[in-house]
């Protein structure tokens, strides 16, 4: 036996451990049957099946990753670093704890039939391929609180998007339609949305006056639109708006600094016209009385 697997199989109540490089760990993890919190460059098989105590999971490395959620009943947290699909050799219970997963690819309906093993997600973060035209239905992930959600591919046309209705909180990247955000903003319990590198190129985006009723943070990042048409009835509960490298886009909204409950707009590297708009926005809020409104230009 080397001298660090000695040492580690003299460890057995130990509760939390990181491994820097695959190097140190293989074979060792039999013995540390106690273990609650786990950061590891890569998982096999073979090395999950003395996890049964396993609560947070962390695997910093490799694409692939199959563990065997069967054999730990406890876990919590699984967080994948590197982009790896749902693979069938997962072998999961019915149902299953898990409260956040991180990092999962998503191709076709096998994939999505295997997140319903997971009906207490609460947080998700996933990835959805240009090779599947489609989005899933996840509806049924009724105690989902925080979505984020990146496409891949360029203009995906895809039909009616069903999210979760207890979502507070939703990022979307890349590749989003921009015909599909009036399924956003109709979301009821909505709170935070971020919106980054979305191809909204020589586009309009337009709101309605049912959407983004509880709205209260909104960030736009490296949206490539030119004109935003809305109103602050749209957005009656907004507290805080971010821009960032929203070089194409006009101006802000006017309206948007009549909203009451507003409290910041904040600007990284803007166009010019963007940060006059708000600075526009922040002298006639002054004018009316309202000493309230911050304006930050990065």
């Amino acid at each position: 036996m080397s001298e660090s697997l000695f040492i580690v199989s003299r460890l057995r109540l130990l509760r939390v451990l990181k491994f820097s490089d695959r190097k140190g760990y293989i074979g060792t993890l039999e013995f540390l049957v106690q273990l609650r919190y786990l950061d590891i460059p890569y998982l096999s098989l073979q090395m999950s099946e003395r996890l049964e105590n396993l609560e947070f999971l962390f695997v910093t490395g490799g694409q692939t990753t199959n563990p065997v959620f069967s054999n730990m009943p406890k876990l919590r947290h699984l967080d994948l670093e590197t982009p790896s699909r749902v693979s069938k050799d997962w072998k999961i219970p019915q149902t299953h704890s898990l409260e956040t997963l991180s990092g999962v690819l998503v191709y076709n309906f096998d994939d999505e039939k295997i997140l319903r093993c997971f009906p207490h997600l609460r947080h998700l973060k996933c990835h959805y391929d240009k090779s599947w035209n489609d989005c899933p239905d996840l509806s049924f992930l009724t105690q989902l609180e925080s979505l984020k959600m990146t496409f891949y591919g360029w203009k995906l046309k895809f039909g009616e998007i069903n999210f979760p209705t207890n979502i507070k909180k939703l990022s979307l990247s890349r590749s989003f339609p921009c015909e599909r955000m009036s399924s956003v903003g109709k979301l009821p319990n909505l709170e935070i949305l971020k919106l980054e590198y979305l191809n909204f190129e020589g586009e309009n985006w337009n709101t309605n006056d049912d959407e983004f009723q509880k709205l209260k943070y909104l960030k736009l990042r490296s949206l490539a639109f030119e004109r935003w048409n809305t109103s602050g009835d749209h957005f009656p509960t907004l507290e805080q708006l971010v821009l960032e490298s929203c070089i194409y886009l006009k101006s802000i909204p006017s309206e948007l600094g009549y909203i009451p409950t507003l409290q910041m707009i904040e600007l990284h590297s803007c166009s010019i016209r963007v940060r006059e708009s708000a600075l526009k926005i922040k002298e006639e809020q002054e004018e009316n009385g309202n000493e309230e409104l911050k304006v930050i230009i990065n």
